[in-house]
């Protein structure tokens, strides 16, 4: 396959990888690397309906993206098949990078985070998920996700790796789907500690061969590309609410209540209860449980590594899902 290249005007250096707040109203330039075609053309659809972002490059291999001459910020790629550890090892050192692998196994999760990704996920992710850890990825670099998490903590039981109480506490939560902003703040850990603590892990695994990457033998699932048309899932539920709602609902799925969200936000108490109420009467919910909204609002905001338990808890509630979305 070609290159495509799109878009125009100077961009950014990628070298300036330090944290940054939410990056305004920036534009982030992205580079998608899949050998799959039709998993490339999906990653670049999903990514092309967040307004954050914009996908200047897309190529089946990392040696035709360097090639290509593109200037990006974040790249999206996938670990097998498109290049060689070391053509990989030098385009995680070049600019940060995301990976999407059909490698479901803890160790092709762990591996790529500990040679320097920014995040890692398997490729059930769905389309809102994949665009916030990009967008993350440039502007929240050192936050883990459930999925990286989870892999994490299996690494820690599996290879006897020792970390303090509530840092293995920490990745057990967020594994869950919790922030990782939030629940540093549940266990009163500093940033600096925690930036500590996550460094200090990648070294036990470096030390450990968990950054080793074999590009030939890792084991895949069956290739699970985002295709034009899908069942509805969290996504097609997030595209259904406003931007308003969906920062109350974050909130919400980090665990705060009614009154502490309105602290947060600045808004009051009687807009942060119309808005989940508004959210949820939109699905035809109309049971307002504080169970169930905490549910509604980790589903929305796919907070979760097993979203089709959550469906099945709304779906009993009497929820209906919106028609799946197409590009």
């Amino acid at each position: 396959m070609g290159v495509s290249v799109a878009g125009g005007g100077t961009l950014g250096a990628p070298g300036d990888r330090g944290l940054a707040g939410d990056g305004g109203g920036e534009l982030l330039h992205v580079a998608v690397v899949e050998d799959h075609e039709v998993t490339r053309l999906g990653f670049v659809q999903a990514l092309a309906r967040d307004r954050r972002l914009r996908v200047v490059a897309d190529t089946p291999t990392v040696r035709q993206l360097l090639e290509s001459g593109a200037e990006y910020e974040v790249c999206l790629a996938d670990l097998v098949g498109v290049g060689s550890e070391a053509e990989f090892g030098d385009l995680v050192r070049r600019t940060d990078v995301v990976v999407c692998t059909a490698a479901e196994q803890w160790r092709a999760l762990v591996a790529p985070w500990v040679r320097g990704a920014r995040a890692v996920h398997g490729k059930r992710v769905g389309p809102t998920t994949l665009a916030d850890a990009v967008w993350d990825a440039r502007h929240r670099p050192f936050e883990l996700k459930p999925h990286l998490a989870s892999a994490l903590a299996d690494a820690l039981a599996e290879c006897g790796l020792s970390v303090s109480p509530d840092f293995a506490q920490l990745l057990a939560l967020t594994a869950r789907g919790r922030r990782v902003a939030a629940v540093r703040q549940q266990l009163a850990m500093s940033e600096a500690r925690y930036l500590a603590e996550l460094e200090r892990l990648r070294t036990l695994c470096a030390a450990a061969g968990l950054g080793d990457l074999d590009f030939v033998s890792l084991p895949l699932a069956s290739p699970q590309p985002l295709p034009v048309a899908t069942p509805a899932g969290p996504e097609d539920w997030a595209a259904q609410v406003t931007a308003a709602e969906r920062r109350t609902l974050e909130y919400c799925a980090d665990g705060f209540t009614d009154h502490e969200i309105a602290a947060e936000t600045g808004l009051s108490y009687h807009t942060v209860v119309t808005q989940i109420r508004h959210a949820m009467d939109r699905f035809g919910i109309q049971t307002k449980h504080a169970d169930l909204r905490l549910i509604f609002a980790m589903y929305v905001c796919s907070r979760h590594s097993r979203p089709e338990a959550l469906l099945r808890r709304l779906k009993a509630a009497g929820a209906q899902s919106p028609p799946p979305s197409r590009p």
